[in-house]
């Protein structure tokens, strides 16, 4: 699709566009292209808040934000499917939310008690929040994080499931802490990822900058420098500290890239239903002994699925909104001579591998 003129863009986001003008400029936004364009320019909008200008914001929604919000309720609407022609609606940025941001006499709760905000990520999308003292959140797919209206005089204390980058603001007064339910992450001011999904059995932390205090429920702190990993064990309550040769790859969701190291079947197919918005059938339990070491930049579900295949005999077929898993078929012939191999695979035809 052609790119619409810019300043039809702007007049769009601004509100200023005919009808005829804003249709253009919103089906390009449902495209590739479209959403990597808005996602670049809610991220320019962002930069232009500075600290201690918050407070002009909060009647204020940022332009683009509003229209991607518009966007994706357009997109719900329609049900496209994200594994085909526009997978990539997952891979866009993100609804910019701006935390109340008041005077000093009230940014303070002495008690923290003057309630909560909640937000939560569904299957498909991603969100950042930005904190009332400047610090920000990635949230990634099938997160929620819940924090106070106003932070406490002593810390700055937020409660995690799922995964999120965060970018803490300092403030040695007044620590900010990540709540996991199994151990708490306390932080100055950082850069860091943290993987905490309920249903999966570890918690993963992975420190880009700064340095931070992992605190268990057993009172075992663990202190973790920059490009450095920690591996949390829920049930045996172990934590191992690991350092890593690329500690950006573990954020690298942020970026729209896919990261997998010898990972089984099972954990990547947990990641791409989180960030499809799809679930899986498996037809055949022998396909969950494979393991992927993979890395892609692909936004495109079938795209994903096609390299997967490359690396091993499983199959991975759409059928009924679903993504069916089995192994491709082994058909096996003999001969007076030689002994004959065929590898059937029912989309791209037959492999024929003759063994002496």
């Amino acid at each position: 699709m052609k790119i619409p003129d810019l300043s039809i863009i702007e007049k769009t986001l601004n509100n200023e566009a005919t009808s005829e003008e804003s249709c253009e400029v919103v089906r390009w936004f449902k495209t590739p292209e479209g959403q990597a364009w808005l996602a670049e320019r809610i991220d320019q909008d962002e930069k232009t808040i500075h600290m201690g200008e918050e407070e002009a914001w909060i009647d204020h929604p940022i332009p683009s934000a509003v229209m991607y919000q518009n966007i994706m309720r357009q997109l719900r609407r329609q049900k496209i499917r994200r594994f085909i022609a526009y997978a990539a609606a997952v891979f866009i940025p993100i609804a910019l939310i701006i935390g109340l941001f008041i005077r000093i006499n009230s940014q303070v709760d002495l008690l923290a008690d003057g309630g909560y905000d909640e937000v939560y990520v569904p299957n498909g999308e991603r969100m950042q929040v930005l904190f009332q003292d400047g610090s920000k959140v990635h949230l990634n797919s099938g997160s929620r994080i819940r924090y106070p209206k106003k932070f406490g005089l002593s810390e700055r204390k937020v409660y995690l499931e799922g995964e999120a980058w965060f970018e803490v603001a300092k403030n040695k007064n007044r620590p900010f802490i990540v709540d996991l339910s199994y151990m708490d992450i306390k932080v100055l001011g950082t850069t860091f990822d943290v993987k905490a999904y309920p249903e999966e059995e570890a918690i993963f932390v992975a420190l880009e900058t700064g340095s931070i205090e992992l605190k268990s429920r057993s009172f075992k702190s663990y202190q973790l420098r920059p490009g450095e990993k920690a591996v949390y064990n829920k049930a045996s309550g172990r934590c191992e500290v690991l350092r890593s040769h690329d500690v950006k790859m573990y954020s690298a969701w942020r970026r729209n890239v896919l990261v997998f190291k010898s990972a089984p079947l099972s954990d990547v197919m947990k990641t791409l239903a989180r960030t499809y918005d799809i679930s899986f059938d498996v037809k055949d339990s022998a396909a969950l002994r494979y393991t992927y070491t993979i890395t892609t930049d692909s936004v495109n579900l079938t795209t994903v699925l096609k390299e997967l295949e490359k690396i091993t005999p499983v199959l991975f077929e759409e059928k009924g909104g679903k993504i069916e898993v089995r192994i491709k078929k082994l058909a096996i012939t003999t001969h007076p001579f030689r002994f004959v191999v065929c590898l059937f695979d029912r989309r791209a035809g037959n492999r024929v591998l003759t063994l002496k």
